[in-house]
């Protein structure tokens, strides 16, 4: 199929308010839920292991696999939330990026149009010595079936596509009309 096949093509960009709502609802669905139960089960291995401490005193052994079990739990309460900050600060470099959906049967594409403005650290007297950098190229085109791993989730400010449980793309309704907002919504019966 051709990208003339279209039944809708729009270009857009994400404000940092919703890729920040946007990420934090992924999260919310799938990262936080596995997240809390791998913390559950550490703390509650550490609770065996107290038990094991109240029945016999002299399992030294027991007192740091409790800490260890302890450390996980927190560790795995921690990252999600890092990854979230350092994802949130790498994102404000690229805020002004531009972002092209195509919409065609049976499938979604989704590209970057611009690179947003980043800013180089370099001294003026040091650029002038050296050569333009090459612009790095654009990634490629990404084409989301839509099949059974496929869904689409509709917020008030933004839609959320999601292709498996790890590839996620937010689509802010603020640049489309009400025709090609309605386009996107009937992707949940394609």
């Amino acid at each position: 199929m051709t990208e003339n096949n279209y039944r809708l093509e729009k270009e857009y960009t994400v404000p940092f308010e919703i890729f920040r709502e946007g990420y934090t609802e992924f999260q919310k669905k799938y990262v936080f839920p596995q997240a809390n139960v791998t913390a559950l089960a550490f703390i509650i291995l550490a609770g065996v292991f107290v038990f094991a401490v109240v029945q016999d005193n002299s399992q030294y052994f027991a007192y740091l696999l409790i800490m260890v079990c302890l450390a996980m739990a927190v560790r795995q309460w921690y990252n999600p939330r890092k990854l979230r900050n350092n994802l949130f600060d790498a994102f404000r470099t690229m805020e002004e990026t531009v972002y092209k959906i195509g919409v065609g049967d049976g499938f979604v594409d989704i590209s970057t149009v611009s690179e947003g403005n980043v800013e180089n650290s370099v001294d003026e007297e040091q650029a002038e010595d050296e050569e333009e950098p090459e612009e790095e190229p654009l990634p490629e085109k990404s084409r989301i079936p839509i099949d059974e791993s496929f869904s689409l989730l509709e917020y008030d400010r933004f839609f959320l596509i999601f292709s498996g449980k790890t590839v996620f793309y937010i689509i802010p309704k603020k640049d489309f009309s009400e025709n090609e907002l309605e386009i996107l919504r009937n992707l949940k019966q394609s």
